[in-house]
């Protein structure tokens, strides 16, 4: 081989190396020189994942939300929402905007809180439950709902719930030497007798009727005599 072709080959060689690298590394953008890392990547999933939005982690585009509590103001529950702690805090919420001692707002239907519900019930001449659902809610609210006004002339008996609160007042009541008849769960007139007796001697208004503020009062007084009756 003479000089003359080995300059030629080794210029040849040169120039077929040179033009590959500038294809690889100029020509070709950085994200495809792996080949197929192109048609692995999902657009919109890294740069989500990189972007965090106020630290919550981004949902899938299908995924169920589960339906939102009941807030201050609202009517009825979303639907799925079948949690009774949920329309109970919504109660005791809305009552103690209204002046209604209800205890802690926690969910849970306590003595207090049915004391409240009674004592809402009785302003408004409701029939007495003493329970936290959804048609009370939106009396409470709106201010009227599908439940029928008491009849003042021919008073009904009190719901499960609220003869039981009755009771744990009169059995309260017996051991703080208000009443002495055996507590029978009506709300009757010596009932309501010794109910304005220890509102006035605890400087309370005088109401007559069973509220959040009487049970609150008489659970620091006679708390066993509550629990007791209660059960």
């Amino acid at each position: 081989m003479t000089p003359t072709s080995v300059r030629l080959g080794v210029l040849a060689f040169t120039l077929l190396t040179g033009a590959l690298a500038t294809n690889m590394f100029i020509l070709q953008p950085p994200g495809r020189q792996i080949a197929g890392l192109d048609s692995a990547r999902q657009p919109g999933v890294v740069e989500a994942a990189r972007t965090p939005q106020s630290g919550r982690s981004a949902a899938a585009p299908n995924a169920v939300v589960p339906p939102l509590a009941i807030e201050t103001g609202a009517v009825r529950p979303l639907a799925g929402a079948s949690d009774t702690s949920d329309l109970t805090r919504a109660i005791q919420r809305e009552l103690k905007a209204q002046g209604y001692e209800t205890g802690a707002v926690d969910g849970v239907p306590g003595l207090v809180t049915r004391g409240a519900i009674m004592a809402y019930e009785s302003d408004a001449n409701l029939p007495l439950t003493g329970e936290p659902r959804h048609a009370l809610l939106q009396h409470i609210v709106l201010g009227s709902a599908e439940i029928a006004p008491a009849d003042r002339t021919r008073p009904a008996a009190p719901g499960p719930e609220a003869e039981a609160v009755i009771r744990a007042v009169q059995n309260a009541f017996r051991q703080l030497g208000y009443m002495t008849t055996v507590p029978n769960g009506r709300l009757n007139e010596e009932t309501r007798r010794a109910i304005r007796k220890f509102e006035t001697e605890r400087n309370l208004r005088e109401t007559g009727r069973i509220s959040g503020e009487l049970l609150a009062r008489l659970a620091t007084l006679a708390g066993d005599a509550l629990r007791t009756a209660e059960r």
